[in-house]
């Protein structure tokens, strides 16, 4: 049977829509910014940090040249490609729920 009208109304005064929030999409930065909230992201963003800071500061870093900032640049490229991953599956994961959102049926019969 259901409910009557007059029921509905006063259900959906108490109550509200029977719908979910709309989020807000999260920008580019917020998600780049997510990516380096891990702990082992920030060990390994500080471990490069503090090798880049030996490469320069270090008399027998500084007779190798280049090659001292090797290291340091390496733990960057895996954090940097790290994020990108991240902020790629992520922005995908929105994306499907937006098409799952899409699909479902606006009222029940």
């Amino acid at each position: 049977q259901g409910l009557s009208t007059a029921q509905v109304e006063a259900q959906r005064a108490k109550f509200g829509a029977n719908k979910l929030d709309e989020q807000e999409k999260k920008s580019i930065l917020v998600l780049i910014i997510a990516q380096f909230e891990d702990l082992l992201v920030r060990i390994l963003l500080l471990s490069a940090i503090i090798s880049f800071a030996l490469a320069r500061f270090d008399k027998k870093s500084q007779e190798e040249g280049w090659t001292a900032y090797v290291e340091p640049l390496v733990i960057l490229l895996i954090l940097v490609a790290n994020a990108c991953v991240g902020v790629w599956q992520e922005s995908n994961a929105e994306q499907a729920l937006d098409a799952l959102k899409k699909l479902q049926p606006g009222h029940a019969q």
